[in-house]
């Protein structure tokens, strides 16, 4: 069965509100946006320097899925932006990680925009370069539609899908083999891409999300790293959702726009030379933001293969052309 689900890791307890914090992370500040939305973050400040420049812009992570969470690797790699003097922020979105669960007919792509919206207010922020990995690039592009004049510049990294399109996935480029879709994870799916929101209380975000996280972590990781990769993957935290990943996705596959509210700004597009996600996608990302795709050597969609070479990559787009924000 072809899922459409992404990178995820480990569970939630059945009675969990918030998923339980990783061991390498401080816990997260919860913050409540004026949509309604209470979300977890993390907020990563550069040390004072005299020779690097504080920057008033802040670099906002959107993590990948939909329906997953901010990953201990994302902090660490962010530190490129760090190092250059910019504030970088990461947050899990609603409903997912460490962030409130609201009732899942509140799911929405407009919710997600819109949260990010609320979430630059909150900052003080007058704009914001996004940074968005996989599913993330597609809610950059989304948010940078409706608000161009707050969006700054855009980092994608491993960008999912040109939201309203569709481009083949080649697994054969990666460790990924067979996956096994269990008969409780195939019921919740079937019930979720039926039902929508309604599907809930008859299936349950906890319950739902331990499947989305169990198989996932079993079976769909390896396909984010290079058939050839040795290196070891990390234990992440878990917390996905599947209402999240099943309802948000299938909106963004029906957009339909002429993207020509987006803004011309810095932007850098990074994709791993063994990314399942055909080059086709990323480069529509580069054609309507007015850019190019940066290919990185023997990396996967996780990025995680060689991470020198990522955050070397980051660290001189932000020295270079972000070096003329605020």
């Amino acid at each position: 069965m072809r899922t459409g689900l992404f990178l995820c890791y480990l569970v939630l307890s059945a009675s969990a509100v918030f998923a339980t914090p990783a061991a390498a992370r401080e816990a997260p500040k919860m913050v409540s946006l004026s949509t309604g939305s209470n979300v977890a973050t993390w907020t990563i400040t550069p040390a004072a320097s005299p020779t690097v420049r504080a920057r008033a812009t802040p670099i906002v992570y959107l993590h990948g899925g939909p329906g997953l969470y901010t990953e201990d690797r994302r902090i660490e790699m962010g530190r490129a932006f760090v190092d250059a003097g910019f504030t970088t922020v990461f947050y899990d979105q609603i409903g997912s990680g460490q962030s409130e669960r609201i009732p899942a007919s509140e799911y929405t792509l407009a919710r997600m925009v819109a949260d990010l919206e609320a979430l630059r207010v909150s900052l003080g922020a007058e704009k914001m370069v996004l940074w968005g990995n996989s599913w993330g690039a597609q809610l950059a592009l989304m948010y940078a539609q409706a608000y161009p004049n707050r969006t700054a510049g855009f980092v994608l990294t491993s960008p999912g899908n040109f939201p309203g399109e569709t481009f083949r996935r080649d697994y054969n480029v990666t460790k990924r083999t067979s996956v096994t879709i269990g008969r409780p994870l195939t019921a919740a799916i079937n019930q979720i891409d039926r039902k929508g929101g309604a599907a809930e209380p008859g299936v349950s975000q906890i319950e739902s999300g331990r499947l989305l996280d169990a198989v996932t972590s079993a079976d769909l990781l390896e396909g984010m790293v290079c058939k050839t990769s040795t290196v070891t993957q990390e234990a992440l935290p878990g917390g996905g959702n599947l209402f999240v990943n099943r309802m948000v996705q299938k909106e963004v596959a029906s957009v339909r726009t002429t993207w020509t509210a987006l803004p011309r700004v810095p932007t850098l597009i990074l994709r791993g030379s063994c990314d399942f996600i055909a080059p086709a996608s990323a480069n529509r990302y580069a054609s309507v933001l007015g850019s190019t795709v940066t290919p990185l050597s023997n990396i996967g969609h996780g990025l995680i293969e060689d991470p020198a070479q990522v955050r070397h990559t980051l660290n001189a787009f932000a020295v270079g052309p972000l070096a003329t924000l605020p």
